[in-house]
């Protein structure tokens, strides 16, 4: 969990003044201790943040004696002992910092070293003779790696600020981000993995390497998540055996630190399973795991359906008695909301977010874990499209596609029986799959469907026509409206996607850095995602049963109040709604505001704005469903962004005044 920066020079020697700016600004956040690099026409810095015992060793930048390569890097290699058997390296020499490992490997393996690497890492090596960068993002986006470049200089970094220290780069809005973000209803923050929200800075997606020199930039993907070879045993026995031994390891390999360990802990399957992996592993160390779940708060009124839980905690209790070995931590995050945490996330994520509901109670488990001397929080965010996949919907697409009609009507039959649904009305549902998209469209405008992209984007309509979002949406191949659906393969790919990678491992990365505390999740991990990738579908679903496979595999190792519940499932942030309601007469005040600024009326749709804003004066305990709310807190973020950034000189366009409230220019 460190910060990483370079600077290489086309045609001149490097620049001091300069990367000083720069490195001084990635130094914000704490760390242990710091590192550069200088020779020639290049630059390489780092600050250190030691989590683990080989970091403590660790020098940063490196140069290689032998070779003249040398790395920066902010790294944690999870297969080192597969490393060790393939790499010329001493039995004593297992203490090697992970970022000498990925010198190694690129010593041996050249850019295809990048096979061989499973970890969270961004990194970057300088070729002293070939005079060329060789830069890598890890599998699945886990470090964010930003850089700029052009005819004179080529610069990345860990954060996107620290680039506005080169000479020449402004600090312009790349208004086809923007207009992504606005328009996308979902909480991503982009659809181009690629781009950011600022003009000439970039995103190395995951997945990526490239090389860089006088020439100019040579980029490519190195991994993609796809079938190769579907895996096969004899038994239901042996599939469990395989699983378990791969995914146990991608959970011991992640508990490496210098300091306690923690886990952000659910009463479900996929935070659950890692909880039972690691809690035994540590107590063979003879430590703890520390347990972080999210409560409501304290007067919080439940409005939720029976099948839903806002408080956890029976479950959880069940999984720290189960183990015997999980400190647990209820964190019901005291005179926190969304509206509290959003201008310290926009400082933090360094652009605005969607991501608001969640944001309290995330941040408070970050802020209490590093008050507690943690190091590493473990989560199984990833789990729903990995380790506990089982939808049936996606099971009889790929059923009907396979065409294996027998075992598709068979589905179809025990899963009504199973959920007291009709036949008949899953089969046709099945079909409409089939159906053309604009058939989809047609079927749910005539149903009443919601438009989700109109009812959460707060986008200006004639901003959203010049920049050409549709079409944007139809490159990508996004749905706004959540009507098209596919088999499992294609359904597990639309939550593994790259673009969705890059956006969860820039919130890691940054929220990481703002309080000391790395995130890992072992059901990203890429030896996980390829296994379950490669099972066979009935290990998914089977006889109507959902989410078969990780309840059949942890018998044994995950308590059966747990792993065998079917009829409840947690609601996270149930109460965000309420927690505002204090504070909205003020937030109301703010957002009426919205349009005072030029920006604010170019990207943002006012009039709808001051709609639902006169149809929410008020709000109600069970509003969580209302979409008109998270409409305007979607916009107040926004603004919020906007008007910091008014006051950075930075900024070419911070000169910019406010129009007053009643100038006709608000019309």
């Amino acid at each position: 969990m460190s910060t990483i920066c370079g600077i290489y020079y086309k045609d001149k020697a490097v620049n001091i003044s300069e990367c000083e700016a720069v490195m001084g600004e990635l130094g914000k956040y704490r760390f242990d201790k710091t590192g550069i690099f200088n020779e020639g026409p290049v630059f390489l810095g780092c600050h250190i943040n030691c989590v683990t015992t080989e970091s403590l060793n660790e020098v940063l930048p490196y140069k290689d004696k032998v070779s003249s390569l040398v790395i920066t890097a902010d790294a944690i290699i999870y297969n080192r002992q597969e490393l060790f058997e393939l790499l010329p390296i001493s039995e004593e020499n297992e203490v090697l910092p992970d970022s000498i490992l990925i010198l190694e490997a690129y010593k041996k393996w050249g850019t295809t070293c990048t096979e061989r690497l499973i970890g969270d890492y961004a990194f970057s090596i300088w070729d002293t003779e070939k005079k060329e960068l060789f830069c890598v993002r890890d599998h699945v986006g886990k470090r964010s790696f930003y850089y700029y470049n052009d005819s004179n200089v080529f610069a990345f970094s860990t954060l996107i600020k620290p680039l506005f220290k080169i000479e020449g780069l402004k600090k312009q809005l790349n208004e086809t981000y923007i207009a992504d973000f606005l328009s996308n209803p979902s909480i991503s923050h982009e659809i181009d993995a690629n781009i950011t929200l600022y003009v000439d800075i970039y995103q190395l997606p995951p997945a990526h390497a490239m090389l860089v020199n006088k020439d100019g930039i040579k980029c490519w993907r190195y991994w993609e998540i796809k079938k190769t070879k579907e895996i096969h045993f004899e038994t239901d026995k042996e599939y469990e055996e395989a699983f378990r031994k791969i995914y146990s390891e991608a959970v011991k390999c992640r508990l490496r630190s210098v300091k306690k360990v923690g886990i952000m802990l659910s009463g479900g399957l996929d935070s659950g399973s890692v909880a039972c992996f690691a809690a035994p592993e540590l107590k063979k160390r003879n430590e703890r795991l520390y347990g972080f779940t999210q409560i409501p708060m304290e007067d919080y009124k439940n409005f939720l359906p029976d099948r839903f839980l806002a408080d956890e905690r029976e479950y959880v209790e069940e999984i720290c008695k189960f183990t015997g070995n999980i400190e647990f931590y209820p964190i019901a995050s005291k005179y926190k909301s969304s509206i509290t945490e959003i201008d310290e996330m926009i400082e933090t994520l360094e652009q605005p977010y969607k991501i608001f509901e969640n944001s309290y109670w995330i941040n408070e488990i970050f802020r209490t874990a590093s008050d507690m001397g943690i190091s590493v929080l473990l989560s199984g965010q990833t789990g729903n499209a990995t380790v506990s996949w089982g939808s049936f919907n996606a099971y009889v697409i790929y059923l009907l596609k396979a065409g294996r009609f027998k075992t598709f009507f068979k589905e179809i039959k025990v899963y009504s029986e199973r959920k007291n649904i009709n036949k008949i009305r899953l089969f046709l549902n099945t079909l409409f799959n089939f159906m053309p998209y604009s058939v989809k469209v047609l079927k749910y405008k005539i149903r009443g469907g919601i438009d989700a992209q109109n009812i959460l984007s707060p986008i200006n309509k004639d901003f959203y026509k010049s920049m050409k979002v549709k079409k944007r949406f139809k490159k990508y191949n996004l749905d706004p409206l959540y009507i098209s659906h596919g088999d499992s393969f294609c359904e597990r790919k639309k939550i593994l996607r790259t673009v969705v990678f890059s956006h969860i491992g820039a919130l890691e990365t940054k929220t990481a850095l703002a309080f000391g505390v790395e995130k890992r999740d072992p059901t990203r991990d890429k030896r996980v995602i390829e296994f379950c990738i490669n099972l066979p579908e009935n290990q998914w679903v089977r006889d109507g049963e959902e989410r078969r496979f990780i309840r059949h595999a942890m018998e044994g190792y995950m308590p059966d109040k747990v792993r065998l519940n079917t009829t409840v499932r947690g609601r996270q942030a149930a109460d965000w709604v309420q927690r505002i309601m204090p504070e909205w007469r003020k937030t109301y005040d703010e957002i009426a505001t919205i349009g005072e600024n030029e920006l604010e009326r170019k990207y943002l749709d006012i009039p709808r704005i001051k709609q639902l804003l006169n149809q929410n004066r008020e709000l109600k305990y069970d509003d969580d469903g209302n979409r008109g709310i998270r409409f305007l807190i979607r916009a107040l973020i926004f603004t919020r962004f906007l008007r910091n950034l008014e006051q950075d000189e930075e900024w070419v366009g911070h000169k910019k005044t406010r129009v007053k409230p009643g100038n006709d220019q608000r019309q």
